[in-house]
């Protein structure tokens, strides 16, 4: 009578497993696979190197992308429009050029980071400290989507 009730129990045992594996490994496909949507807080876009360097020294308060032939210069990254804006305000506010670019990242990793970011930035209103953020999202957004 044990032979019958074991065998059963182990069977069902070992379905259940390779069903839930299945739908986890489906679940995190889909995760992977979403796109989110991201402001970038654009300060120039150049034709050559040479005028970048000449308007952003060397420097990691800002992240450089080549994109499409010319050299981008981002000051903030975000998923919230009023940081975006918060953002925005605060390098007008130092001379620069700036406006919001929304773009799509598909990165989760990256994402959730940056929505950890973003309630900071919320919370604060004062320079120093929304710049220093900013250098983390721009760092993180450098080692964790380009593999810098």
């Amino acid at each position: 009578m044990k032979k019958k009730f074991v065998i059963p129990v182990i069977i069902s045992i070992i379905l259940g497993f390779i069903s839930a594996q299945i739908i986890y490994s489906t679940y995190r496909k889909n995760l992977e696979e979403t796109d989110y949507n991201v402001y970038l807080i654009q300060a120039g876009s150049y034709n050559n190197k040479e005028d970048l360097i000449t308007d952003f020294p060397e420097n990691d308060e800002y992240l450089i992308l080549e994109e499409n032939g010319f050299y981008n210069v981002y000051v903030g990254m975000t998923t919230d429009l009023i940081n975006a804006n918060k953002i925005k305000n605060l390098y007008s506010n130092k001379n620069y050029d700036t406006y919001i670019k929304p773009t799509i990242i598909n990165n989760i990793e990256f994402v959730s980071n940056l929505e950890q970011y973003d309630i900071l930035i919320s919370e604060v209103d004062d320079e120093e400290n929304i710049i220093s953020i900013n250098d983390v999202i721009l760092s993180s957004y450098e080692e964790i989507v380009l593999g810098k």
